[in-house]
This record gives structure tokens, C-alpha cells and sequence, in this order.
């Protein structure tokens, strides 16, 4: 979830990384052994990040010759720095992080849609909320509140404020604060914040103790919001296009079954998370689908843009894997 934390830093972190292998005699090519080939995959400790295990437990990965393994991050900073020096082969990404990325110059390249936002606020994973009893109830009172986000220039930003002018609420209205996603419930009962940027379990509890939900951004955007991605990197993708192939191919049946499967997708969440099996039955979870939509995805870069958090326009040709699903 925090996709975003620290972002300009890393990237430049990983811009040196770039530079300092361009010339490197090591190689991106995928170890491989008795036929199969381990992918090294980025990931973080997640629900959203379900399918991928449930497909290893079901053996869709290994029918493709592929032996996933699990490089646990606490952050996108963490994931791309990973990604781009070749530590990881693939990495599960938030879109906004994976267009900063690419408008950075960075060689990252999307192969596989991950998780999507909802049909119905009711049905929504990450909402705005404020605290029982706060005056708070609907999008318009909350110009000249404070929110927290996660971190700020990232995904909670690009959203919150595209859906707030959606909404007909002027954007700079609305003040931002770098909250740590575990932090916010608490900040919210102290009144450090008038409202969070809230994804599940956070949502969850929040709900519980009376919050009330004022506003779901992605809903305002549009129907199954594109969130989240697998991406590799143009070197990796060069060098082992086969094994994308296969890998993409693995994880998008798994992705597929997730969504058709959704009691064994909660399941599998407590083996590589801290989130405990009583939550996990109850939580909502993000939509996975296997389409990426580019449209959806074009008004991401547009609003990225617009918001300043991006200099420059991404063209989705060179940002999506030609191969890639939609």
C-alpha cells in the first residue's frame, strides 16, 4: 500500500543504479533450473497482492515452468530500486508509481493488470472516512479539512484530488498529510486529521468504530479504477521474453481465478500477511481483473500530470508490454 513514501529520493537512487550497471558485465537473464525458471517477484504484505500466492498454491505457475519467489518490501521506493537493479525480476506496483517511474526515464515496463477499484461504493476498498460524529459526511465538507494520505505526489494524492474536482470540490481546498497507513486510525481519533485516505483492513476498523465514509475516489472516476500492476523492466523483458510470457500467462489465470474464487483468495491472505483470518473473511477486496483498460489508464497519466506530480506525458506504448492483456 505505500506505494509512494519517499518516491523522488529512490528514483534518483535508482537512476544512479541504472547508470552505475549500464555497462556491467551481469546479465538479466533468468536462472533456471530441471526446466524451471525462478522469477524473483517484488511484492508487498498485502491483500491486494492475493492472487499471485493463490496461484502458486495452485500450481498455475509451476504448469508454466516458472518457481515464484517472494521478495517481501515494505514500499514502491523499495520495489522499483529493487526492480531496476536487477535484485527482483518483477515487481507488483501501483500504476502511478510505475508512470512517475517511467516519466523519470526509468526502464520499467507494465506486463499484467493486478487490482482495480469497484463497482459500488459499498463494494470499495480504500475510502475517505472521518471520525463518529464528525460533521464530515459528504465530499463538499471537505474543503478546508485536512486528509491523510499515505504519502504525499503518490497514488492517494492523484486520486483523492482527481475525484474531489469530480465531485465539484476544488482540489486545493483540501489540505494533505503524510500519514502512515498504520498511524491513521489513530490519527483520526486524536484529531490530527479531519479524515484518511483509507484501504482495507484500515477501512475495516475504521467502520467498526463508528467512521463514516464520505467519499470512495475511484468510484467518482469510474468503474473498476485501474490500481495496481506487475512490471518488469525493458532489459529483464529484452533478455527473457519467453519467461514474461509465461509468467504474464501464469498470472493472469491466477488473477482470473482469484476473482472467481474469492473465499480462497481470502485464505491465502494471512500466510503473507499480518492480517488475522477473522478480518481477512470480512474485508473488501480490490477487483482483479486481467484487462487494462487505456482509457482508465490515459486519464491516470493526464491526472498525474495535471496534479504536478509527473513534469511530462508517459505514452502508454512504451510504458504497456505490447503483450500485455488489453
Amino acid at each position: 500500500m505505500r506505494l509512494q513514501r519517499g518516491l523522488a529520493a529512490l528514483l534518483a537512487a535508482a537512476m544512479l543504479v541504472v547508470v552505475a550497471c549500464g555497462d556491467d558485465d551481469d546479465t538479466a537473464q533468468a536462472p533456471s533450473q530441471d526446466g524451471v525458471t525462478k522469477v524473483k517477484v517484488g511484492t508487498l504484505p498485502i491483500g491486494n497482492a492475493a492472487p499471485m500466492y493463490l496461484g502458486m498454491e495452485k500450481g498455475f505457475f509451476r504448469e508454466e515452468g516458472i518457481e515464484i519467489e517472494p521478495q517481501m518490501a515494505q514500499s514502491g521506493n523499495e520495489l522499483i530500486t529493487a526492480l531496476v537493479s536487477n535484485d527482483s525480476h518483477v515487481a507488483f506496483l501501483g500504476y502511478v508509481p510505475t508512470i512517475v517511474a517511467k516519466s523519470k526515464g526509468l526502464p520499467v515496463k507494465v506486463i499484467a493488470n493486478a487490482d482495480n477499484g469497484a463497482e459500488t461504493a459499498e463494494e470499495e476498498w480504500q475510502v475517505i472516512v472521518s471520525r463518529e460524529g464528525s460533521s464530515i459526511r459528504e465530499p463538499a465538507d471537505l474543503a478546508g479539512k485536512t486528509v491523510a494520505v499515505n504519502a504525499l505526489k503518490g497514488v492517494a494524492e492523484v486520486g483523492l484530488k482527481a475525484a474531489l474536482e469530480k465531485e465539484g470540490v476544488d482540489p486545493n481546498s483540501v489540505k494533505l498529510l503524510e500519514v502512515p497507513f498504520p498511524e491513521m486510525p489513530a490519527a483520526l481519533q486524536a484529531k490530527r486529521v479531519d479524515a484518511i485516505w483509507a484501504p482495507e483492513p484500515f477501512l475495516s476498523s475504521v467502520l467498526a468504530k463508528g467512521g463514516q465514509e464520505v467519499l470512495a475516489p475511484y468510484i467518482s472516476l469510474g468503474k473498476h479504477w485501474p490500481n495496481g500492476t506487475y512490471a518488469t523492466t525493458d532489459r529483464y523483458l529484452q533478455e527473457n521474453q519467453e519467461v514474461v510470457e509465461r509468467f504474464a500467462r501464469a498470472m493472469n489465470r491466477s488473477t482470473q481465478y482469484a476473482a472467481e474464487h474469492a473465499d480462497e483468495a481470502r485464505a491465502t491472505i494471512p500466510t503473507f500477511t499480518q492480517i488475522p483470518p477473522e478480518v481477512a473473511e470480512k474485508m473488501r477486496l480490490p477487483v482483479w481483473l486481467t484487462e487494462i483498460d487505456r482509457a482508465q489508464l490515459e486519464q491516470v497519466v493526464r491526472d498525474t500530470q495535471k496534479y504536478k506530480v509527473i513534469e511530462k506525458p508517459v505514452d502508454l506504448n512504451e510504458l504497456i508490454w505490447e503483450g500485455a492483456s488489453g
